[in-house]
């Protein structure tokens, strides 16, 4: 069973990531939670305004301490 995806926009494209520059890292607004924003790895294209879903898992998500 996978786990439930949210869908989410995003907002600001902070550059690539990894060691081949493979990924994007991004920050994306969640749709459904307008307040709450949250910093992702996206693999593919991607640009400001896409919206892509976001798998509801706790260890991709960047908590500030």
């Amino acid at each position: 069973m996978e786990p439930p995806t949210a869908p989410a926009r995003v907002v600001k494209v902070l550059g690539r990531v990894g060691a081949r520059g493979l990924l994007t890292e991004v920050r994306v607004e969640l749709l459904t939670f307008p307040r709450m924003q949250l910093l992702k790895a996206v693999k593919g294209p991607v640009r400001l305004g896409d919206i892509i879903d976001i798998k509801d898992e706790l260890q991709d998500v960047w908590l500030p301490k």
